[in-house]
């Protein structure tokens, strides 16, 4: 799906780019590509099906099969956050860490943006490419996040104890 790796430093988030207006501006175009003939011809029914075929895969250990399909998934739905996620998820547990970063970034941006699970996933990816510093820098503000106290306490206690393996390894 993706074929450049991902090595560099984190993108800055700069004050002019708004990410909300962004994926505003995204979403408006995935609503015109939702009424094109490509979109159709497959149901949202089928999706699912390919969907539980895929997480059947993944969860059975068939990686390469699970992701191809998935991404057969994203040629007809191709901003469905849950999908990307599956691939992103996929390819992390294929030790493509590289090629998963970017991929969660796309889940963010495609899907809630509330959400921390994709920021937690991306801090392990760049954990296990040995950039702790980068990974760092990913679970401070979501552990800072009053958020993470109410709804997503698991995923606290996960990003607490990924901050406190990259200190102890430092």
């Amino acid at each position: 799906m993706i074929e450049k790796s991902f090595s560099g430093a984190l993108p800055d988030m700069r004050r002019e780019f708004d990410l909300y207006a962004f994926q505003k501006t995204i979403r408006d175009l995935y609503a015109i590509f939702v009424d094109s003939d490509i979109a159709k011809k497959v149901s949202d029914d089928q999706v699912e099906v390919m969907y539980s075929i895929g997480h059947a895969m993944f969860m059975q250990g068939k990686l390469e099969k699970a992701l191809n399909v998935f991404q057969v998934i994203l040629l007809y739905r191709p901003l469905d956050a849950r999908v990307i996620e599956a691939c992103a998820t996929t390819l992390k547990k294929m030790g493509k860490f590289e090629e998963a970063i970017p991929t969660y970034a796309a889940a963010m941006v495609f899907g809630d943006l509330e959400n921390p699970m994709p920021s937690i996933h991306i801090a392990e990816c760049l954990a296990a490419l040995g950039r702790a510093d980068d990974s760092e820098r990913i679970l401070r503000p979501l552990l800072d996040s009053a958020k993470l106290d109410s709804a997503f306490t698991d995923i606290r206690r996960r990003a607490e104890n990924l901050l406190s393996m990259l200190r102890s390894t430092n």
